[in-house]
């Protein structure tokens, strides 16, 4: 699963989506306002190093 984030049109809210890829666009709704229609933003990914011992 995968985070994305979300700016709402109508109020300006940004918000966050925890899902699968093909589930996101019906998960986008703003929790403040109750909209579906919001912007994905373009996240940065995270990565990490792997650890130095197994």
């Amino acid at each position: 699963m995968a985070v994305y984030e979300f700016t709402c049109r109508k109020c300006g809210t940004e918000f966050e989506v925890t899902c699968h890829m093909d589930e996101r666009e019906a998960k986008a709704v703003c929790p403040k306002c109750g909209r579906r229609r919001a912007i994905q933003k373009l996240s940065a990914a995270f990565t990490s190093p792997p650890p130095a011992k197994y």
